[in-house]
């Protein structure tokens, strides 16, 4: 390694504890000073708002991080997310992956893991947009409501492994069978590998990382709604193990 290289390999490494001092400094701070505000808002916007909140600081962070040379990214389909209500599902290669995704949406709704509660940097910001805790999720499976958003689901449940095939949860496939809903495809990947489930934050590539995000076009699952709902969310959760395997290259 040059000497060159060398420097912006530790250059990175300090940027990149900046980066994640300052989203834990955000986490805490934005909500503490957000949440007055927002109570001055109608009960009707208040969650709105929220979501805008989070969605601009996301961006924002994410903005930081290339600025810093942290990270670059490659986006495509940006477009087919520009919509009011729907059902996103993506692979989780990344620890980044949802900042990424609520940042290219300004409505999303989120399915998070009940432990982020009682982390102190996302706490604030789950209570101000009224995400959902994956304990907590059995009113998306009422037929008689919408998603109140764009709902991001993560159906892997946690970051994937590298080298091992993608393993899917059937809550993300039962959401779409009950609520008859397409789902739209989200391919991520992260070249070199970093923020994986294998690295700690500190363990940075040895150039700057890209995060590559691709929407496809939706997955129709007319073909599911004639079988009886559990059946049809397995299959359908097998059918999107072999389709996010095969476009993620896992």
């Amino acid at each position: 390694m040059t000497l060159l290289s060398r420097l912006n390999y530790y250059w990175r490494l300090i940027a990149t504890a900046i980066s994640f001092l300052l989203f834990g400094i955000g986490g805490v701070v934005i909500p503490a000073i957000a949440t007055p505000v927002l109570y001055l808002i109608a009960r009707d916007k208040r969650q709105n708002a929220a979501r805008k909140l989070v969605h601009f600081s996301f961006k924002s962070f994410v903005y930081i991080m290339r600025g810093l040379g942290v990270l670059r990214w490659d986006i495509k389909g940006e477009e087919k997310l520009k919509r009011q209500n729907g059902l996103v599902l993506a692979n989780h290669p990344t620890l980044i992956d949802v900042v990424f995704l609520v940042a290219l949406i300004p409505n999303a709704n989120c399915v998070v893991k009940e432990r982020l509660l009682r982390n102190p940097a996302m706490r604030g910001f789950i209570s101000l947009t009224g995400y959902i805790p994956n304990n907590d999720s059995t009113g998306l499976l009422d037929s008689e409501s919408d998603f109140g958003g764009l709902l991001v689901v993560f159906p892997e449940g946690t970051r994937s492994t590298a080298g091992q095939p993608l393993k899917m949860q059937r809550g993300a496939a039962n959401i779409a069978i009950r609520k008859k809903t397409n789902i739209t495809p989200v391919i991520i990947q992260c070249n070199p590998a970093t923020l994986s489930k294998q690295h700690k934050w500190y363990h940075i590539p040895e150039r700057t990382f890209t995060v590559s995000i691709t929407v496809k076009d939706d997955i129709n699952i007319s073909e599911y709604l004639d079988t009886p709902a559990t059946l049809a969310a397995r299959h359908l959760t097998k059918h999107l193990e072999q389709y996010f395997s095969q476009e993620a290259k896992v």
